[in-house]
């Protein structure tokens, strides 16, 4: 039974971060905040957004990027939007703008 206990605690302290498995800690935050919804390409086609029925905005979409700013962005991820939940509760300034720009970076067309 002590071997078993053991053979617990030492995979117990084996098991990886699921941070580290993110090259960067934006892109953990996209991850973790973001790609429930927005998925993790950016389309709009995550598994909360599908489960509730949302319809998250399409991050690869060349219209979505003409109708808004940086500034109207950042206001969203800030205070949220609609059915999209308000960040600043979880996301500093400097996250926040780390996060537009990797969106931004990431799946803009």
């Amino acid at each position: 039974m002590i071997l078993v206990w053991l053979n617990m605690f030492i995979w117990l302290a084996k098991t990886v971060d699921p941070s580290t498995k993110y090259r960067s800690d934006v892109e953990y935050n996209y991850a973790r905040f973001c790609a429930g919804c927005h998925g993790n390409s950016g389309e709009g086609n995550g598994r909360i957004g599908r489960f509730k029925k949302l319809e998250p905005a399409d991050l690869t979409d060349a219209n979505f990027w003409r109708m808004h700013d940086d500034e109207q962005l950042l206001n969203s991820i800030r205070d949220g939007k609609d059915n999209m939940p308000a960040f600043h509760y979880y996301l500093n300034q400097k996250e926040q703008r780390e996060i537009l720009e990797y969106i931004k970076n990431t799946f803009q067309p």
